[in-house]
């Protein structure tokens, strides 16, 4: 063998060393989360003699794919220190974006104050100190606007920046005997008189003193503040107010609305016509064939007869009487009365466990979500398209106006589903106190009475003495009366 021939050799013999050498050494995996906010480092070894890379040349795999931001150098020197292989071990993390918080109204009065009577000792009801009307002073600060907050933008570990959510403005509108401070912050009352707020609007408004009846001496009242009334209203009128009513005598066949609370002094006579609806409660010393229709509860002192009643939440007759006898009565949580039917088992049908208000709005949040659902399916399908033939320069301009639409759409769309979702928790919540839903007779419930606490029903055949109905595992049951 020649010179040549041996030189051969050895070069042959280094490059085999080399490939070997290269085969042992430990491989540098980097992965990078989809959203770019962690990346990991993995330093693999397919045999068993391990050349572990120095600290320089990680550093230099994680440059060449851009990983600059949110980098543990002391757990990278960890990792090749204490020799962690075949174990992916997050080394980067970004920084996620704070969203601003929105602007809000502080008001400096009672938004609700309830309207409930006392019942004094001799079961006779104080109907003169209820103190539910809010009144401010001319030059009283009402409320304060607080402004919202920058978002703080994230950043990615490639060191690209995340957008974040600037807070919204408070929205308020500046209503009827309001004013507003120099540097927008603060509102004021302008007149003595009573807060309003209806939606996002505030007033102060006076309160409509009406001396006699609501008849043909006055015509039918509609007033957008408070109204009392010192005598009777007649049939075929009515009375609409944004603020609360204050009725000191009877109610005929006429038609009572109100945005807050209706108190009647003395009863309802509807004759089958009468109609009273609140977005608050209502309380009446007796109901008597009329309807009465409550956001919140209704209270009645005597009796109500043959007449039908919807709350939303309670349905109470605890005075001296504390009677339902006749007609309907429908409460989201409970009706508690002293006396429920009669002895004549006169038909008398009282549900409880489901505010039909509630159910009617839930069922259009759900319309609303399923709507917008389908609309982000169809975007969601067009984007990555477009986004393709952006990236091969191969989009139009009227494509590419198109893009930028879907992408804005898509935002809308996201946040309104976000604020349904709120405002559908918001309602199962509300909805769940069906589970609690009960009725109550403390003296006792009579044979004709029709019993309904969510999906299931009984007919009362005989009298029960101080007993309380409830829904158990589906059916109603019964036991002694828990007020």
């Amino acid at each position: 063998m020649g010179a040549d021939d041996n030189k051969k050799l050895e070069e042959a013999n280094v490059s085999e060393d080399s490939k070997n050498n290269t085969e042992n050494d430990a491989k540098i995996e980097i992965d990078i989360s989809k959203d770019e906010m962690e990346a990991t480092l993995c330093i693999i070894s397919p045999r068993g003699t391990e050349n572990l890379p120095d600290f320089d040349t990680v550093l230099k795999e994680l440059d060449a794919k851009n990983i600059t931001y949110g980098l543990n150098y002391d757990l990278i020197k960890e990792i090749l220190t204490k020799r962690i292989l075949n174990k992916p071990i997050k080394i980067a993390s970004g920084t996620a974006p704070v969203d601003g918080k929105d602007g809000y109204v502080k008001y400096h009065f009672d938004l609700k104050q309830e309207a409930k009577p006392k019942i004094l000792a001799d079961g006779t009801v104080d109907y003169y100190n209820l103190d539910i009307i809010i009144n401010v002073k001319k030059g009283q600060l009402i409320a304060e606007i607080f402004p919202p907050t920058k978002g703080t933008p994230g950043k990615t570990v490639k060191g690209k920046p995340v957008k974040a959510k600037n807070g919204r403005e408070a929205r308020i509108i500046i209503g009827k005997n309001v004013v507003m401070s120099d540097d927008k912050k603060k509102l004021f009352a302008n007149i003595d008189g009573q807060p309003i707020i209806s939606g996002n609007k505030i007033s102060v408004l006076p309160v409509l003193e009406i001396k006699g009846d609501v008849g043909p001496a006055t015509g039918n009242i509609d007033f957008l503040g408070s109204i009392t009334v010192f005598g009777n209203v007649k049939s075929g009128f009515s009375i609409k107010s944004a603020g609360d009513i204050e009725i000191n005598g009877i109610v005929e066949a006429a038609e009572i609305e109100s945005e807050d609370n209706i108190i009647i002094k003395r009863g309802v006579q509807g004759q089958g016509k009468g109609y009273l609806k609140a977005n608050g409660s209502i309380t009446a010393r007796y109901i008597e064939n009329a309807t009465a229709e409550a956001g919140e509860n209704i209270e009645i002192l005597d009796a109500s007869m043959h007449s039908s009643l919807s709350a939303g939440k309670n349905i109470t007759a605890k005075g001296k009487k504390g009677l339902i006898v006749g007609g309907v009565a429908r409460a989201g949580e409970k009706i508690v009365a002293k006396t429920i039917g009669s002895p004549m088992c006169t038909y008398t049908e009282l549900e409880v466990g489901m505010n039909p208000s509630l159910k009617l709005k839930y069922q259009e949040i759900c319309n609303k979500l399923h709507a917008i659902e389908s609309d982000l399916h169809k975007i969601e399908q067009a984007v990555p398209v477009l986004e393709k033939l952006k990236e091969a320069d191969q989009l139009s301009p009227e494509k590419e106006t198109l893009l930028e639409k879907l992408l804005s759409t898509k935002d809308v769309l996201v946040e309104e589903k976000s604020e349904l979702l709120i405002e559908k928790e918001n309602l199962d919540l509300a909805i769940s106190y069906s589970d609690k839903a009960n009725i109550s007779a403390s003296d006792v419930c009579y044979a004709g009475v029709n019993i309904i606490i969510g999906n299931a029903s009984l007919k009362i055949r005989d009298k029960i003495d101080h007993v309380t109905f409830y829904n158990y595992g589906g059916q109603i049951k019964f036991g002694p009366y828990e007020g």
